[in-house]
């Protein structure tokens, strides 16, 4: 048994769901158990961007070992890799069609039959060959035969799926997360689309093929993409010339697009890489350059909107709005103190309110020159979230399962909609919060006592009517939570509420390591703005702000806060 890469400390996170291949990638079936770590554990990262090639007369275990230190060597296309294969296995090897990235050292073990050794894998996640990301918890481990043979009296691998396998540490030299970026279904907004790329030349391409392929399957039926189903790079290389990107598509662009068609996809291609430091503009060709003329109807999307500084809070049992450490009256709306009221909204124009009575069992709006109005009545409903669209959205609980309902600008509990949710099965709901872009659910879910942090796709209707929510991806938080806040269109705020004990609410990031704040006592609410510096936290009657990692009292007395969303 060789053990080689020593235990990773760094945590690298996102999460995206990945659609894994069963037959041209590293199989997921096999044994699956837990496996300890070695005495080796803890060595920390050793990433060797040039790995040696094979040793004369190693053994075959030491072939295997070496072929998988290699898989982090990217250049030349894999070559000192590919060396360690026989012929025929080099030529069809696909090293980017998955990455499989583990937690402690794999161990390598011989078998009865002679050239066949046996891989053991603790693994942290997957990597497709569109980039999704799929992380799994800590002890899930694979197990898969691995046939040699020798060629001219050497060892070599003639027989492992297309893919290579990392360590966590090394993932954070080799791999570089980008943002696709998709239209929302009403083309106001920007969507996000978190993937993972090998850091290496031709890394802009692999971003367009992305791209042009379509949204990750949890955002399929909640965004848009300009490209047609038809699209295809007529040269499968994107270069670079001082900042400008060229991406030359087949004749059928030209032949199968309007002008304003044309327009969005050069505006969907220029959002997306010139999120690369390489690049600042992008050119269309055909062959040719493509021509555009302004089309009037070309809208420009909002791209991570921010929110009002102002927040909704519940002071003297009153709707009043809390910014700059000063509380103020909300005016023009009737008093609300006679529902008890808890968990207020507030829609993104700062006119429009909900909030829950005491017993979370009736969800109620008001609003400048408004009534207050019960728009929707169940049992454990969650704190209301507004949509851009000023849809109202909350979830509630019938006969031991969650439900979620929006309910439209100016709605009652008439027309209050049930969206289908057919993946709930016997999940909780505590909490959901769309974006501020409308395409994406942020979902709190507790199932057989476990906390789930999920991210859903909102797919709509061709006039904006909420209809489903899609298969969500995971976005593993860090422990038990029970509530999350959007701070960031990929990042985050999480923790596990608690009126007497210690609580730290932690950042997540959808691509990098998570962030804690200090532990704060009696931590019973939180609430996030635009970006880490706004986030707020309730305890008792006192708010809450963050400066730098600690919490700090702003004054006031007022429970609940809420930024608009």
């Amino acid at each position: 048994m060789t053990a080689r890469l020593g235990w990773a400390r760094s945590v690298l996170l996102i999460l995206l769901l990945a659609m894994l291949s069963a037959c041209s990638s590293i199989p997921k079936a096999g044994p699956v158990g837990t496996i300890e770590a070695t005495a080796e554990a803890e060595t920390g990262p050793r990433f060797v961007n040039n790995p040696s090639p094979p040793r004369d007369g190693a053994s075959a275990g030491e072939v295997l070992d070496g072929f998988l230190v290699a898989g982090i060597g990217v250049s030349d296309n894999y070559s000192v890799a590919r060396s360690y294969l026989t012929p025929s296995l080099a030529q069809t090897w696909e090293p980017e069609e998955e990455v499989t990235i583990y937690r402690s050292d794999f161990k390598i073990s011989s078998t009865p039959t002679e050239g066949q050794l046996q891989l053991q894998v603790e693994v942290a996640g997957y990597i497709d060959a569109a980039g999704i990301r799929r992380n799994v918890g800590p002890g899930t481990t694979e197990s898969m035969t691995v046939q040699m043979e020798q060629v001219q009296g050497e060892w070599r691998v003639a027989d492992i799926p297309s893919g290579i396998m990392i360590s966590m540490a090394d993932a954070a030299n080799l791999l570089q997360s980008h943002e696709l970026y998709f239209y929302s279904s009403s083309y106001q907004y920007w969507v996000p689309d978190v993937r993972w790329f090998v850091n290496r030349q031709g890394i802009a391409t692999n971003i367009v093929t992305a791209l042009i392929n379509g949204p990750a399957p949890y955002l399929q039926g909640a965004v848009t993409s300009a490209f047609p189903e038809n699209a295809a790079l007529a040269v499968e290389s994107v270069p670079i010339e001082s900042g400008t990107a060229t991406i030359d598509f087949t004749q059928d662009i030209l032949t199968g697009t309007d002008n304003l068609r044309r327009q969005q996809m050069e505006q969907q291609l220029r959002v997306t890489l010139t999120g690369l430091d390489t690049v600042n503009s992008v050119e269309l060709r055909a062959g040719q350059p493509i021509p555009f003329e302004r089309d009037p109807n070309l809208v420009l999307p909002d791209l991570d909107p921010a929110v009002l500084s102002r927040q909704i809070v519940i002071s003297e049992e009153e709707l009043a709005f809390f910014e700059g450490g000063q509380l103020t009256p909300v005016n023009d709306v009737p008093s609300v103190a006679e529902f008890d009221p808890v968990d207020p909204a507030m829609s993104y124009d700062g006119k429009n309110y909900a909030f829950l009575n005491a017993d979370r069992t009736e969800l109620m709006a008001t609003g400048e020159g408004q009534t207050v109005r019960t728009i929707t009545v169940g049992s454990s409903l969650t704190p209301p979230s507004y949509d851009p669209s000023n849809w109202i959205w909350t979830a509630g609980t019938a006969e031991g399962r969650s439900y979620v309902r929006a309910i439209p600008p100016g709605g009652s509990a008439d027309n209050a909609i049930e969206v289908l949710t057919s993946w709930l099965g016997n999940r909780t709901i505590s909490e959901i919060r769309i974006s501020r872009d409308g395409a994406r659910a942020l979902i709190v879910a507790q199932q057989s006592g476990q906390s789930q942090l999920l991210l859903s796709g909102v797919s709509r209707s061709e006039d904006g009517v909420p209809q489903t929510l899609s298969d969500p991806i995971s976005l593993n938080p860090p422990g038990a939570i029970n509530t999350a806040k959007w701070v960031t269109e990929t990042s985050v705020v999480v923790a596990d509420t608690s009126s007497d004990e210690s609580v730290i609410a932690t950042l997540l990031p959808f691509a990098a390591e998570p962030d804690e704040f200090s532990p704060l006592e009696g931590l019973e609410h939180l609430s996030a703005g635009t970006g880490r510096t706004n986030v707020f936290a309730q305890k008792g009657n006192s708010i809450f702000g963050v400066v730098g990692n600690s919490w700090t009292d702003q004054g006031v007395v007022a429970r609940d806060p809420a930024f608009a969303g």
